[in-house]
């Protein structure tokens, strides 16, 4: 039984190494879908449309995957995401949604508290764990282990066990209101933050967008096409008829629903644009509704 390898916990709740390596490793699905739509949906708002680039859009712990049509971030921001969903959760309630869902929490290798110090390390090394791809080497590494213990679980001598086979003085249910408390606070001031800048800055990284999306187009000869030519529209895309190198985002002007930027660009000479934007709602963000050329 894996209580037997755990100091400190319920003997008569015993459960078997069996059923807790399925319950970690659907937990860890969990855990998995849930940050992959948190990547997903930090890269809606930070990142920008790239359809030339070859970046992976999700990667480590979400999918992996690359699309023209939706916005990417550097994969470092993704992999801080990663690590601060595990690192931040552990540290304050010592589990995670997914662990939850299944009743599992983290405790040491004696069924006690974890101090911060085993959280890091633990999280630290679970881009190892995660080597080649889906926790290869966590998983080796946990079969390998009466009390399957993934690597990091190993150095920072720690394992995820039943909540219900905890001796309950270890985690009392005062302790772990006030600990949720402060993590719904910290959750509230990260989506009001992020939401904010979907308002106020996204924008700037909207028009960028635009102009990775006017020079992925395929266009007519240049030889026909003057400089600071017309604007034209294709697959719902207000797209100039050639490729721009953009030069500078001038002071915006602000509407109801609209904001409106002026552009300078260089297209053999130096021309001038204004971008309008149109406010979409929280789900749908901004989207270029007018190109205009100025000269």
């Amino acid at each position: 039984m894996l209580t037997d390898s755990v100091v400190g916990t319920k003997r008569e709740s015993s459960v078997s190494r069996t059923r807790i390596i399925w319950m970690r490793i659907g937990a860890g699905v969990i855990d998995f879908i849930i940050l992959s739509c948190l990547q997903i949906w930090i890269s809606s708002i930070f990142g920008i449309i790239n359809p030339t680039s070859d970046e992976h859009l999700i990667d480590w712990d979400g999918f992996s995957f690359s699309l023209s049509g939706l916005a990417t971030i550097q994969s470092f921001w993704l992999l801080l995401a990663a690590f601060l969903y595990f690192f931040l959760q552990e540290a304050l309630v010592w589990t995670t949604p997914g662990k939850l869902l299944f009743g599992l929490h983290v405790v040491n290798i004696r069924g006690g508290q974890v101090p911060i110090t085993a959280i890091l390390l633990r999280n630290v090394l679970r881009f190892i764990d995660a080597l080649p791809i889906f926790y290869i080497v966590g998983l080796i590494s946990g079969l390998m282990s009466p009390a399957f213990q993934r690597l990091g679980d190993r150095v920072a001598h720690t394992t995820v066990f039943p909540i219900k086979s905890t001796e309950p003085s270890i985690y009392t249910q005062r302790r772990m209101l006030k600990r949720y408390a402060l993590f719904c606070v910290l959750l509230l001031v990260f989506v009001g933050i992020c939401l904010n800048y979907r308002y106020y800055y996204r924008p700037q990284s909207v028009v960028q967008s635009w102009v990775n999306i006017n020079n992925s187009y395929t266009f007519h000869s240049t030889a026909t096409v003057p400089p600071c030519g017309k604007v034209t529209q294709g697959a719902g895309d207000f797209v100039l008829n050639r490729h721009i190198k953009l030069l500078d985002i001038k002071t915006p002007e602000w509407h109801n629903d609209t904001v409106v930027y002026p552009i300078e660009y260089v297209d053999q000479i130096r021309c001038s644009a204004t971008i309008t934007l149109h406010w979409n709602g929280i789900l749908n963000g901004w989207a270029v509704s007018a190109v205009k050329i100025d000269s």
